[in-house]
């Protein structure tokens, strides 16, 4: 019969098992090994790397970086071990001792290691806790649970909430808080509990949305209460404002290009989907995706280049060489590819628009309009309007040739001759405003565009488009303004013309003639006779008006107001007028109320600001800003850098910087127009506003406060981040870090931007701002820790730091009193019984003491800290153990191995792990046959399952 190698192997290795050979088995193991063959990813075997991201921990740790998988390390005598279930149609945990015995069987779907005498273990999908003797402790009812601590607590999540649990299994202490997404306890005597929250979402109607799952909330996306949301796993999708997955998170990132939100760029392996601002998905997958314009993308595919507009839709096709030729002009592209003609693609419009051939873009910037030209003069040939109208084109329109100039004022395109005079307005939809007889009837006239400022009103209430004036040869038909539909308001007798308030949005305009100044609306009805000697423009609600030589404030109803014989007089808004007696240099400002006709204030000031709600700012001859009410009582004393109004009924007040201060270091607080503070003096504070009127204002230290227009604090929660997406607010609770007692109650309540070690050996560390101090159990400051980033491992009663050194990699120790016992070049493990390893700069591992001097002859590829005279060892890609000396006293043969622990230690191959006592000797093993997990005890006797399946012959 021939035998393959494989089955060799095995049978070679039962004989060397029964002989109790300790030789002779390591010896067979090797060649085993080397005989491996390469297992498929589904079956790992029985050994595998960690994850990368545990390198770090497991150095600092001295523990490896490989880990045993059909049998677990040993923790407090037992070890968890994977077999097939007693019908063998699956596989279930259970436990040995240390003595290789199959103490507990496998009957459970996934277990925990034990801590404290109890392991997690899952049955019929829920977890509980079993005792040494694999009885429950605690019946299966939970969704997910972490292990007991030395406190003897422990964290349980039901129905997504996480409570905290004695050996019993009740829950102690006050309920978590609903937001809690996280809770982790940690071993010490007090134990740390960290606890991480989820993010809220605030609608504009104060509805709270949580997000659950590790749910974070990146930013908002089109108008339709749609945000870019990142899950646990790090996977990108859609939310809408309930938080529901509108498109599920499977992309490893959803972009938006800032020059062009309108549609999404979705990557993951196979290619870029675009999402619309709807939510909805593209079908097609692209290689890449280009914002060309701020209407058009470029979407390249195996079969050619895509033109897109902002819905994802495909307007054209091209191969690399057309793709290549287009040309962009603002939001148009242009494709010249045709003798005939130029194709032109508008936004918003699908189909192109054909222009003669040979045209061109302008090279003047038009904005959303497109000019083009043609010949060798470059005369404009065609207007395209946003819309898609046309002017030109295909048909001769004469005083296009004439326009040497062009401006974009209030989405019109004004345009000019040589002589600088106006050829025609153009309007968004392509319409030309001014038709022949009005272009004949503003001959020899100056048109003078005006514009409206942010806060115009709406277009039910129309403004003028332009002022007209006489030009300097004179003009027949006087002044007067040039409405937005085309029409012309002109009057003979008007002279001149401005607009009556610098805003240009209250449709009111001053007129002179010979007779007078007056003021008329945007129909050309006078509101105030033109009786007037001068008008001023109208500030803050009044202008300054002369008739008969004398001086008074005249408001928008054309009512006069005496002023007081000063020097110098303005409109501070609502009838106060500051004003100054002297010319001389460095004159204070008093106050004159109109309305009143009285004094309110003699001169005092260096500066007085706008008057409103009844109060206005004023600056302090020292230089330093107050508020005044009406009486011109001071409200709140002149002590500020600044005073800001917020809006009608807030105040930002900014204190004087020191010396040297930064900016974000300087105080500000917010203050109501009662003069009560709303927010308290804090460091860098800036203040932002919602379209609805809501504020937001953020500390320097990321405290934030959400705040009504009125000023009445909406939101403001200890340790919690308030950031805008839109007009919805982000509420992000920052992680907390405290200490409980036996009995699940704070015995050292959380501190705020602190973060804590477990406790162990009666101290912990604690980082603050100020920086690492030592605590005791009652959360009292023992020590200062020298400066650095310091951390407490668990098992080590010195606090270790890895801050290089005069930039040389360096590990520093710090006893429990705080004092810098130990300083050693390299990066060092955690000192436990007088022992750490050291890497070297070479990547070798040796073991240090407690006075940093390195063991002698001891270098291997990884190392760990002595357990009952053993330390695992890494030579030549195998593990083994080593005794004090740094002598093997196991050889190394094995892809992975544990420290030892209750006198014992377990090993692995690919193909199988063992338990193993303190001389090497196999006390069981896990290995595969017919497709089976199969436990044997020392002798090779086999243990589980109790019967092979019969398929399975010898």
């Amino acid at each position: 019969m021939i035998v393959s190698k494989p089955l060799r192997l095995r049978h070679a290795l039962r004989c060397a098992l029964n002989t109790g050979s300790t030789l002779a088995f390591l010896t067979l193991t090797a060649s085993a090994v080397a005989a491996e063959p390469v297992m498929a990813e589904s079956a790992p075997g029985c050994s595998a790397p960690l994850p990368a991201s545990r390198a770090d921990i497991q150095l600092r740790a001295a523990l490896p970086l490989v880990q045993n998988l059909c049998i677990r390390d040993v923790r407090e005598g037992r070890a968890a071990v994977l077999l097939s279930a007693a019908d063998a149609t699956d596989e279930r945990w259970g436990f040995l001792d240390n003595q290789g015995q199959l103490v507990i069987k496998p009957v459970f779907e996934q277990v925990g290691d034990y801590h404290f005498g109890a392991a997690a273990a899952m049955q019929q999908g829920k977890w509980g806790y079993i005792d040494l003797t694999g009885n429950w402790m605690i019946q299966p009812s939970f969704d997910s649970v972490q292990p007991f601590t030395e406190a003897g607590l422990a964290v349980v999540k039901v129905d997504g909430k996480s409570q905290i649990i004695d050996r019993k299994g009740i829950q102690v202490g006050k309920a978590l808080d609903d937001l809690v997404d996280d809770a982790v306890l940690s071993n010490g005597v007090p134990a740390r509990l960290s606890l991480t929250f989820n993010s809220v979402l605030l609608s504009p109607d104060g509805v709270r949305h949580v997000a659950t799952d590790k749910m974070e909330v990146v930013e908002p996306f089109g108008s339709d209460d749609l945000f870019i949301a990142v899950d646990a796993t790090k996977g990108y999708g859609i939310v809408d404002g309930n938080l529901t997955w509108r498109v599920q998170p499977q992309y490893t990132s959803i972009t938006l290009d800032p020059r062009n939100p309108s549609v999404a760029l979705a990557k993951k392996a196979d290619g870029i989907t675009l999402i619309r601002t709807d939510g909805s998905q593209d079908e097609q997958k692209y290689l890449t995706v280009s914002e060309e314009t701020g209407a058009f993308w470029l979407a390249k595919t195996v079969d050619g280049i895509k033109l897109l507009n902002n819905s994802a839709a495909v307007i054209a096709t091209f191969n690399e060489a057309g793709a290549a030729a287009l040309r962009v002009s603002g939001d148009y592209v242009l494709n010249p590819a045709s003798k005939d003609s130029l194709t032109l693609y508008v936004p918003g419009r699908k189909q192109p628009i054909t222009l003669p051939a040979g045209s061109e873009p302008w090279e003047q910037i038009t904005g959303e309009f497109l000019i083009t030209t043609k010949g060798e003069q470059k005369k404009v040939n065609a207007i395209v309007a946003p819309s898609g109208g046309v002017i030109g084109g295909t048909q001769n329109v004469g005083w296009l040739a004439q326009i040497s100039s062009a401006e974009v004022i209030d989405h019109r395109l004004w345009l000019r001759n040589d002589q600088g005079d106006v050829v025609n307005v153009v309007d968004a939809t392509g319409k030309a405003l001014l038709n022949q007889k009005s272009i004949s009837t503003l001959e020899g006239s100056r048109i003078e565009p005006l514009t409206a400022s942010i806060d115009a009103p709406s277009a039910s209430a129309p403004q003028a488009l332009a002022l007209v004036r006489p030009g300097n040869t004179g003009s027949k038909n006087g002044a007067g303004f040039l409405r937005p539909d085309g029409s012309l308001q002109l009057d003979t007798k008007w002279q001149d013309i401005e607009p009556a308030d610098s805003s240009n949005n209250i449709g009111q305009f001053i007129v002179r003639t010979a007779d007078g100044t007056g003021v008329v609306d945007v129909q050309g009805k006078v509101i105030i006779p033109l009786t007037e000697d001068n008008i001023s423009p109208f500030v803050q609600g009044y202008a300054l008006d002369y008739l008969n030589g004398k001086l008074t404030a005249l408001d928008h109803a054309g009512k006069h107001y005496d002023l007081p014989n000063v020097f110098e007089i303005e409109s501070l808004g609502n009838g106060w007028f500051r004003y100054r007696e002297t010319a001389a240099e460095g004159a204070l400002w008093g106050i004159y109320d109109v309305i009143s006709q009285k004094t309110v204030l003699q001169p005092a000031y260096q500066d007085v600001g706008d008057y409103s709600e009844g109060l206005a700012a004023f600056k302090s001859p020292e230089g330093l800003w107050g508020i005044l009410d009406s009486q011109g009582k001071v409200v709140v004393p002149p002590k500020y850098a600044e005073a800001r109004r917020i809006n009608s009924a807030l105040w930002l007040l900014t204190q004087p910087a020191t010396d040297g201060q930064s900016e974000s270091a300087v105080l500000a607080e917010i203050t109501g127009n009662d003069a009560q503070p709303r927010i308290a003096p804090v460091a860098g504070l800036t203040v932002n506003q919602f379209s609805d009127g809501r504020i937001l204002a953020t500390s320097a230290a990321g405290q934030s406060w959400l705040l009504d227009a009125k000023g009445n604090i909406q939101l403001h929660e200890q340790q919690t981040r308030i950031s805008a997406l839109g007009d919805w607010v982000k509420l992000s609770r920052q992680p907390q870090q405290g200490y409980l007692s036996a009995q699940g109650e704070w015995q050292i309540q959380p501190v705020g931007e602190s973060r804590s070690s477990a406790f162990v050996r009666g101290r912990a560390l604690r980082s603050t701002p100020a920086g690492y101090e030592l605590i005791d159990d009652k959360g009292v400051r023992v020590a200062a820790m020298p400066e650095g980033q310091w951390s407490m491992p668990p098992a080590s009663g010195w606090s270790v730091s890895y801050d290089p050194q005069d930039n040389e990699p360096a590990t520093r120790y710090v006893d429990n009193t705080g004092k810098l016992v130990l300083t050693v070049q390299g990066h060092a493990s955690q000192m436990v019984d007088d022992h750490a390893v050291l890497t070297r700069a070479d990547g070798t591992k040796t073991w240090i003491n407690g006075q940093g001097k390195q063991t002698d002859g001891v270098s291997y590829a990884d190392l760990g800290l002595p357990v009952d005279g053993l330390a695992f060892a890494k030579t030549d890609g195998k593990y083994g153990y080593v005794d004090a000396q740094g002598n093997f006293a196991v050889v190394p043969v094995f892809s992975a191995a544990s420290p030892f622990d209750s006198g014992v230690a377990v090993v692995s191959t690919q193909a199988m792990s063992m338990m193993i006592d303190k001389t090497g000797k196999p006390l069981a093993r896990v290995d595969k046959e017919c497709g089976i997990s199969v436990l044997y005890g020392a002798g090779s006797a086999r243990q589980w399952p109790a019967t092979m399946p019969e398929n399975c012959k010898p």
